[in-house]
């Protein structure tokens, strides 16, 4: 993220979704976000909101727990879910904050098959994928999600999103 294969202006409208949080230098991932796009054009950033409001969080964590040691000061998953921290980012970067809000997300799965197939596609599990072995990452999505398993079977979590939309 923090070196884009695009020229300078090349979009009106550049999105990052539930990424900027996990760079290993989330300033420069936005600064390059702002470089490739055109002025008075939009970079739009939606993250994790708050722990406390994300029932994936025992996911994210189960994840975390089977991917190799991130790199020095990557923030991790909820690092900028907090009032403020992801505007203040914004400007770091050089970017202007103009809307920002909060909007649920519900998780629903028919069945453990579903979920886990769905579950795995993210790159956090692509990672843990390739330091653990797809087994142990299947068994601990499994272990994570347990606790939303409905009576049919099936799977709901609730959870809560945060987006910034910015412009150049």
């Amino acid at each position: 993220m923090e070196e884009l294969p695009f020229a300078d202006g090349s979009f009106d409208v550049v999105t990052g979704f539930n990424s900027f949080q996990y760079a290993a230098d989330p300033v420069g991932a936005l600064t390059e976000a702002r470089r490739v796009t055109k002025d008075k054009g939009n970079v739009v950033i939606a993250i994790w909101g708050m722990a406390e409001q994300c029932e994936m969080a025992g996911y994210l964590a189960a994840l975390g727990g089977l991917m190799p040691p991130p790199p020095p000061g990557a923030p991790g998953p909820f690092a900028l879910s907090a009032p403020g921290a992801l505007e203040s980012l914004a400007e770091k970067a050089g970017l202007h904050p103009k809307q920002s809000a909060s909007a649920p997300v519900e998780f629903k799965f028919v069945d453990e098959a579903t979920a886990v197939r769905g579950l795995l596609a993210p790159g956090p599990a692509t990672r843990a994928i390739g330091h653990s072995g797809e087994e142990a990452v299947r068994k601990g999505i499994a272990e994570a999600i347990a606790p939303y398993r409905r009576e049919d079977g099936s799977y709901f979590m609730q959870n809560e999103f945060r987006y910034l939309i910015t412009e150049k």
